[in-house]
């Protein structure tokens, strides 16, 4: 029978409805997708996105480079871009921020086969990055993000990050902020703090624990095989993280991202880390986390023209499944 799920922090609703369900090799899966040639990869070192790469950011196996079509651009690149301020009825101010990647040296190492200690690398030049945005007081956010495969908007098959600043809060950040801002007022205690102990306790949507944080197919997942990465030890701001967190973090993600290729065959996906915003300072109420979705699926018309989403499988199930690829 299909199931209404709430988001504890957002307060939005999904739809579980697992008659539609489709075996893990019944999804989108890598033999989909078309694989680039090095030699015509603009990423690989030596073309022209290397050279204009940022050289302070330079690392053994990272480097960090502008984005050549940018959603988000610098105060000063603005004007020549032919932005204008708010006016009128309709609400319009210029897209202030920056846009760059984080590119890994080797072209082999896209995100299925990224080694853990090139997740960790690619990890910690993300945290210096977010904080030199951090100081600029034209910047209210910064988000870090991986596209992988097509269908999940990777245009580049070369291994690479994204790191959007801007002056603006995305929706979905504030929603999670006030619903966590909410919830600590009624219960005295972070949402995610509760949330850990809660899927702890269940053990059902669980796939691993270390030292410092626990990963778990999320409870009212927009899409199949959601999982999320959150630290065990309460803390608002991913930028803070110790370098020992960062490298525990590289190591459980490397754990989910082997579930994920051994269950669904490198599927297409996401992640993102949601942080507080870079004006607020550490509160007790929020958590930062990362969040990787498969992109498994597509939404039809009822997703779109009502905001309501359909997970075709289970995260009970999908837990299932990731852990069973464990013990192959």
């Amino acid at each position: 029978m299909p199931q209404l799920r709430q988001n504890i922090i957002t307060g939005e609703w999904v739809v579980m409805a697992p008659e539609r369900a489709k075996r893990p090799n019944e999804y989108v899966t890598a033999d989909t997708i078309k694989h680039q040639v090095k030699a015509e990869c603009p990423f690989c070192v030596g073309k022209p996105t290397y050279g204009s790469r940022i050289k302070s950011e330079d690392t053994a196996n990272i480097y960090v480079a502008p984005n050549k079509f940018p959603a988000f651009l610098p105060e000063e690149n603005i004007s020549v871009r032919g932005y204008y301020p708010e006016k009128g009825f309709y609400r319009v101010k210029p897209a202030i921020g920056g846009h760059e990647l984080i590119i890994t040296k080797n072209h082999d190492h896209s995100l299925d086969a990224m080694p853990r200690n090139i997740l960790e690398e690619m990890f910690l030049a993300i945290q210096r990055r977010y904080l030199v945005y951090a100081k600029n007081d034209l910047v209210e956010y910064v988000m870090a993000i991986y596209n992988h495969g097509p269908v999940a908007g990777a245009s580049i098959e070369h291994g690479h990050a994204q790191l959007f600043s801007s002056s603006i809060v995305p929706s979905l950040i504030v929603k999670e902020k006030h619903g966590s801002e909410k919830y600590f007022e009624l219960n005295g205690v972070c949402v995610y703090c509760d949330m850990i102990e809660h899927e702890k306790k269940e053990k059902i949507r669980m796939l691993a624990e270390t030292d410092s944080f626990v990963m778990f197919n999320f409870f009212a997942s927009r899409f199949p095989f959601e999982i999320w990465i959150v630290p065990k030890k309460h803390s608002s701001n991913f930028e803070i993280a110790g370098y020992s967190i960062i490298r525990d973090l590289s190591k459980i993600m490397r754990r989910g991202l082997d579930m994920l290729n051994e269950t669904l065959n490198d599927p297409p996906l996401n992640f993102f880390i949601h942080s507080l915003p870079t004006t607020s300072e550490n509160a007790d109420y929020y958590h930062w986390h990362l969040e990787i979705a498969p992109r498994v699926t597509g939404y039809g018309g009822y997703e779109i023209g009502s905001g309501v989403i359909i997970d075709i499988t289970s995260p009970e199930e999908c837990a299932k499944y990731l852990k069973q690829s464990e013990k192959h």
